[in-house]
């Protein structure tokens, strides 16, 4: 696992190796199962970091991030 500073967002990283669920929670795997490198396409050329943290920040994540809205700004 390595958290990778977002492109044009350096107060941001993103985990590029985001652990597997496993298959107790369906929601989740079939989530997990559409991201590759810890970025989820969801078609229309819209890709999401789908584990982000501040830089600096101990916990583990915050949520999501749009990876098409940096790349353009």
């Amino acid at each position: 696992m390595a958290w990778v500073t977002i492109t044009n967002n350096p107060t941001w990283q993103y985990n590029n190796a985001p652990a597997n669920p496993g298959t107790d929670n369906k929601f989740k795997k079939a989530l997990w199962d559409l991201q590759t490198n810890g970025i989820r396409s969801t078609g229309q050329n819209h890709e999401v970091y789908v584990e982000v943290r501040k830089v600096g920040d101990t916990n583990r994540t915050r949520g999501e991030m749009s990876k098409t809205y940096w790349d353009n700004h």
